[in-house]
């Protein structure tokens, strides 16, 4: 009997288990193949269908989007896949998203509006906030204008933004489009790496209200936590002390005088006389403030102005004629 159970399951699996075990190796070689036969067949010519061939990260880059919408036809087919090598490069050092964008035409719009537009069609940015920022070369307006979003908007203040636009306009204004774009991505990491500066805000245009970073420094936490450790202790110690009926020096000198409690004491007139008066005068000269949108001043200005777009998100950045 046990002969022909055996018997029995091995004829079951050699049936239906083994048919199903062979369909699995075989999808999962047309699978395999699939994936590898394209590029030994077409070589060179499956990499440049790739933007940024001979780079594993491009290859990421580009299956996570293009970020280069070449609309006004400006740069040429390698040119993009530099830029979207550099971008993909840009977005992980910022941690934010990045794109390049060109048009000649802005139908009808303001450069910058048609920036925020077009960045809040496209979906672009990261997170809840849409985080990222934008280059675009405006053909139509003869602009360009580097738009800021969510987190970029705290980093990429007033100042910042127009250092930036003055390293690009260098190169724009030579018809240099691609290495304009290029340059201001590097700007853009650099200040991304030097984080958000001392006392930055931002400040919406529109309705007037000021939002400020607040941000908690590794010696402020220390400081806070060894003085709130300190305030704690103390109060602990008093407690402890109460309960236990323990007697601080100055109570036991206060006991030691009792005796003197129904003494009386006598004070002498005495008068104060002026002998003189000194005055010391000081110029204080006033603090200029020069916090506003596009001016450049001997520090940095924490400032970031706002404004916002036709679906009612919040951008910030700066643009210049060229």
């Amino acid at each position: 009997m046990r002969s022909l159970r055996k018997i029995g399951l091995y004829k079951k699996w050699t049936g239906a288990a083994r048919a199903s075990v062979v369909k699995w190796c075989i999808a999962a070689a047309l699978c395999m193949a699939m994936a590898v036969l394209p590029g030994m067949l077409l070589g060179e010519q499956a990499a440049e269908w790739l933007p940024g061939r001979g780079s594993f990260g491009a290859v990421e880059a580009w299956a996570a989007g293009t970020r280069v919408f070449d609309d006004a036809g400006l740069f040429s087919t390698s040119e993009i896949e530099e830029l979207e090598d550099a971008i993909y490069e840009a977005r992980g050092a910022a941690d934010f998203d990045v794109a390049v964008m060109t048009t000649d035409d802005a139908e009808g719009k303001s450069a910058r509006m048609y920036a925020a537009d077009r960045y809040d069609e496209l979906g672009l940015g990261e997170g809840s906030d849409h985080s990222g920022v934008m280059y675009l070369i405006d053909m139509d307006n003869r602009e360009i204008y580097l738009l800021t979003t969510g987190k970029a908007i705290r980093i990429l203040t007033d100042d910042r933004v127009d250092a930036i636009l003055d390293a690009a306009y260098e190169e724009i204004s030579n018809g240099n489009y691609a290495a304009s774009a290029e340059t201001a991505l590097e700007n853009v990491v650099y200040y991304a790496k030097k984080g958000v500066v001392s006392g930055q805000y931002n400040y919406d245009e529109e309705t007037g209200r000021i939002s400020i970073y607040r941000s908690v420094s590794v010696i402020e936490f220390l400081l806070a936590f060894v003085i709130a450790a300190a305030v704690a202790g103390g109060a602990a110690m008093a407690v402890k002390r109460e309960y236990n009926m323990e007697v601080t020096p100055s109570q036991l000198a206060n006991y030691n005088m009792a005796y003197r409690n129904t003494s009386d004491f006598r004070v002498a007139n005495r008068a104060d006389q002026l002998l003189g008066t000194f005055v010391t005068t000081m110029l204080i000269a006033n603090a200029v403030s020069n916090a506003g949108h596009g001016g450049h001043s001997g520090g940095s200005s924490g400032r970031s102005t706002t404004f916002h777009g036709s679906s009612g998100r919040s951008h910030g950045g700066g643009g210049r004629k060229f």
